[in-house]
């Protein structure tokens, strides 16, 4: 089969920028253009990528495509497709123009659930993770109307960059607030930030700083510093967004403490698993397929997470749940015929894992002012063990992404697209 030269620079920059709305790393999008590149014998071709954009060099014709990746993200549905577009590419089992035209209609594919089933189900996540902090029950009514105010919020500023971008503050404040005043009518005794935290759960940018982390690890410096500067600026707006709210709240003596002493039984815990995992897929709009696969991974990780912390230090156990679950992940991504990547199903993981949520307690509680710092069983305090936790969870994927390049892939074929 033969291939214009035009036709191959044009796939592997619409390629390239299909992978950066999709949310792929920096150096994965890399290695793919490259292999893209060879499969359809131009391995001449000089790539370089970008976090926002693609360079595409033809040094002997004297051409260069620079293509923008300012088209807004993708949904993990669509992120399935891109992945297998990209899979068939990487073997040049499609023609190249045939690979630009799907990779372009990406962008018009529905989304598999209506907005307002979304709205809910964000209501239904945020209830989960509440479950999962073990906080009292009107701690997870609040967290489940709280979770569809976000999403509300969230839905009304999507086509609005300027509003977009102040959901959070508002969001956050608006959180502290309403849980602050009502808090008190209900349990005096609870630290309310975890009720706090669990509505805006998907607003803090874990999943950024464990990815611009991994990015620095692997070489990647300008796009690693990039997603993790914006990661931090965006926690920080949280952080202020809290206060705000909590200072607004009609009460005189409000705490930022990172515990409560009033728990649910244990196992409330594994149902908040459970519920989370189904609300955040839908919200994410997993592809087809791979609702049942996040439950699996979230099941795993907080199993592993709980055990290895239970028994041996809750740092190692951070690690060791993202090593499972994005291992699993990979090996799923490589084997399975729908084609999923292995990202778009770890990324509920970073949430329960919590690197991003203990930050924002901390940092909450370091401004506000707190007398006294909230300590774990091993006496580190909060921001310690945020950033330790962090580093633990991108060494487990480090050595989860090395032992998946071992795991066999199957070969695609044609009826893998449909």
């Amino acid at each position: 089969m033969t291939h214009k030269t035009d036709d191959i620079e044009e796939l592997i920059a619409t390629l390239g920028q299909a992978q950066l709305a999709a949310g792929y790393p920096v150096n994965e999008v890399d290695d793919t253009l490259k292999a893209v590149a060879s499969a359809y014998g131009r391995a001449d071709l000089q790539i370089y990528v970008l976090p926002n954009a693609v360079f595409v060099d033809e040094a002997q014709g004297g051409r260069a495509r620079i293509v923008s990746t300012n088209m807004g993200s993708y949904r993990l549905d669509q992120a399935a497709v891109v992945h297998r577009i990209a899979r068939q590419a990487v073997s040049a089992h499609l023609p190249a123009l045939d690979a630009t035209r799907r990779l372009r209609s990406v962008a018009e594919l529905p989304a598999r659930f209506p907005t307002w089933v979304t709205i809910i189900a964000n209501g239904v996540a945020a209830a989960g993770f509440a479950l999962v902090f073990r906080i009292s029950l009107w701690g997870v009514l609040i967290s489940f109307v709280l979770g569809m105010f976000v999403a509300v919020a969230l839905v009304l500023s999507r086509k609005r960059p300027a509003l977009n971008s102040l959901v959070p503050f508002f969001a956050a404040a608006v959180a502290a607030y309403v849980v602050f005043t009502i808090g008190s009518f209900f349990d005096e005794e609870i630290q309310p930030i975890r009720a706090v935290a669990a509505p805006i759960i998907t607003l803090i940018p874990g999943v950024g700083l464990t990815r611009g982390t991994q990015e620095l690890a692997n070489g990647q410096i300008m796009s690693g510093s990039a997603r993790l500067m914006n990661s931090v600026v965006q926690i920080f707006v949280l952080t202020f967004g809290v206060i705000v709210g909590a200072q607004l709240a009609p009460i005189d003596n409000y705490q930022f403490g990172d515990l409560t002493e009033v728990l649910l039984p244990w196992w409330a815990a594994w149902l908040g698993v459970l519920v989370f995992a189904v609300g955040q897929s839908v919200v994410s709009n997993e592809a087809r397929g791979g609702i049942r696969v996040v439950i699996g991974l979230l099941l795993v990780a907080y199993g592993v997470q709980t055990l290895i912390s239970t028994t041996i230090d809750p740092i190692l156990g951070a690690g060791a749940g993202a090593a499972a679950a994005l291992f699993l992940a990979i090996v799923y991504q490589r084997r399975s015929r729908l084609g999923m990547p292995a990202f778009a199903l770890f990324e509920p993981v970073f949430w329960l894992l919590v690197p991003g949520s203990l930050g924002l307690v901390a940092l909450t509680e370091t401004i506000a002012g707190s007398s006294s710092w909230t300590t774990l069983d091993n006496g580190g305090d909060v921001l310690f063990v945020t950033g330790a936790s962090i580093l633990a969870i991108t060494i487990g994927m480090i050595i989860a992404s090395a032992f998946g390049k071992f795991v066999p892939a199957i070969v695609p074929d044609e009826a893998d697209l449909d």
